[in-house]
C-alpha cells in the first residue's frame, strides 16, 4: 500500500485508541431480526497460531473519498445496508468539523493493494454521502439531500449540504484527518482465518461483529454478492418469516449453512463456524457457472418448500428458526430436484417426528455423525 498522506493538523486530530463502536451498528433492523436456535458450537475457540501486522494509516476524506470513488476501497454488499439517521450522520459530520475525536476505521490489505472495509462502514458511507451531496441508495433517506439536521440550530453548519459550506469549511472538512487501522496476515500462507479472529474481536467493548459480516468483509467477491441477493427472494422471506434482512446477517448464514453442505457434505468437520468461513474463502469467486446454478436452485427450492410446506416452516412453538431442520429439508430438497411427492407434507411430519432424527437435531447438532445423520434422514424420508 502506497505511503499515506499526511496533514499538518494529524497530530492534533489523530485518534489514539479504539473506542466503543457501538454507534456503528445504529437500530435500523428493530424486529426484523431473525431469531435462530443457535448451534451449540458457535462459540468454540479457535487455536491461535498466527503472524499478523498491523499498520495505522491517516487518511484525509478527501482521500478517502477519492479512493473509494476509484475502487481502491471496497465496500463489501453488507446486508444490512446504510443504517444512520439523519441526525446521526448529522452529528458525525459536526464532529468533524469541530476536531472531535472519531473512531478508526478498520481495512484488510489485499494483494491488489486495494483495501476492503471490515469495521466503520457507516461512518465511510455517512462522509461520502455527505461529500456528494445525497444520502445513499441503500438508505432509508435514498435521494434525499444530506442537510446537517439534529444539532444546535444556532450552528453555522445547521441545514446546509457540503455545497452550502463556505469555501473555509469545505476545505476544513476535505483536510480532515481519519485514522485507519490495516491488518494483515502474514502467515500461514493461503489460510485467511487469522483474518477472521481478529476481526471478531475487534469490537469486544461494544457489539461484537457477527460472524456473516466478518465472512462478508473477508471474502468479498461473486458469492458474497450472490447470497445477498438470494436473501431478498420473497418465498424465502416467508420461510424465515420476516420482510426485511436480518442486521446481523443471520438469514445469509443460513443460505450460505445451506449451499455449503450441498456441495461440501462428504469434507464436513466441525465446528460449523469454520466450515462456513472455509467454504466461503474457497468459493469467493467461482465463476458464472456456480453462481448462476445456485441462484436458480435455491429460489426453486424456496418456491417448493414455500408452496408445499407454508410460511416459517422451521419455526419452533417460540418462533424460533430449527437450524437441523431447515439445513437438513434445503439440503434434501436440493438434491431432489425439487420434484415432491404427493404426500410431501406428510413426509415433512414423518421427519420431525422422528425420533433417529430427533437425536441428530437436539444433541451435538454440528458433530460430524449428526450432520450426515439428519441430511440422510431427510433425503430418504422426504423423497425416498
Amino acid at each position: 500500500m502506497s505511503k499515506p498522506p499526511t496533514s499538518e493538523n494529524t497530530a492534533r486530530r489523530q485518534m489514539t485508541a479504539i473506542t466503543n463502536k457501538g454507534d456503528d451498528r445504529a437500530p435500523g433492523g428493530g424486529n426484523q431480526s431473525v431469531d435462530v436456535v443457535q448451534d451449540d458450537d458457535m462459540d468454540v475457540p479457535t487455536p491461535l497460531e498466527y503472524n499478523m501486522s498491523t499498520m495505522p494509516a491517516d487518511y484525509t476524506l478527501e482521500t478517502l473519498h477519492q479512493k473509494w470513488r476509484s475502487g481502491d476501497i471496497k465496500v463489501p454488499k453488507f446486508q444490512r445496508g446504510y443504517a444512520w439517521s439523519t441526525s446521526q450522520a448529522s452529528k458525525l459530520i459536526e464532529s468533524f468539523m469541530m476536531g472531535l475525536p472519531v473512531p478508526p476505521v478498520f481495512l484488510s490489505a489485499g494483494d491488489d493493494e486495494r483495501s476492503t472495509v471490515i469495521d466503520g462502514m457507516q461512518r465511510l458511507a455517512t462522509v461520502f454521502s455527505y461529500l456528494d451531496g445525497r444520502y445513499p441508495d441503500d438508505s432509508p433517506h435514498r435521494g434525499k439531500r444530506f442537510r446537517i439536521t439534529g444539532i444546535n440550530e444556532s450552528s453555522r453548519l445547521y441545514g446546509k449540504t457540503f455545497w452550502d459550506l463556505c469555501g473555509g469549511d469545505q476545505r476544513r472538512l476535505k483536510n480532515t484527518v481519519l485514522r485507519a487501522t490495516i491488518v494483515t496476515q502474514n502467515g500461514p500462507k493461503g489460510d485467511d482465518s487469522g483474518m477472521r479472529e481478529v476481526f471478531e474481536r475487534l469490537n469486544a467493548g461494544g457489539t461484537s461483529l457477527a460472524a456473516q459480516e466478518v465472512r462478508s468483509g473477508l471474502y468479498a467477491g461473486a458469492l458474497n454478492d450472490a447470497l445477498a441477493e438470494m436473501n431478498g427472494d420473497k418465498d424465502w422471506r416467508d420461510i424465515v418469516g420476516k420482510p426485511r434482512p436480518d442486521p446481523r446477517m443471520k438469514d445469509v448464514e443460513m443460505i450460505l449453512r445451506y449451499v455449503a453442505l450441498f456441495h461440501a457434505e462428504g469434507s464436513y468437520a466441525p465446528p460449523m463456524k469454520s466450515f462456513l468461513s472455509g467454504f466461503m474463502a474457497g468459493h469467493k469467486n467461482p465463476g458464472d457457472g456456480f453462481i448462476n446454478g445456485e441462484r436458480t436452485r435455491f429460489a426453486k427450492i424456496c418456491r417448493a418448500v414455500r408452496g408445499e410446506l407454508g410460511p416459517e416452516p422451521f419455526a419452533n412453538e417460540h418462533g424460533q428458526l430449527r437450524m437441523p431442520l431447515f439445513d437438513s429439508v434445503f439440503v434434501a430438497f436440493a438434491h431432489g430436484g425439487c420434484r415432491c411427492p404427493g404426500d410431501i407434507r406428510e413426509r415433512f411430519d414423518a421427519l420431525q417426528g422422528s425420533e433417529e432424527f430427533a437425536g441428530c437435531s437436539s444433541k451435538a447438532t454440528t458433530s460430524a455423525s449428526s450432520i450426515k445423520g439428519r441430511l440422510r434422514l431427510a433425503r430418504e424420508i422426504l423423497f425416498g
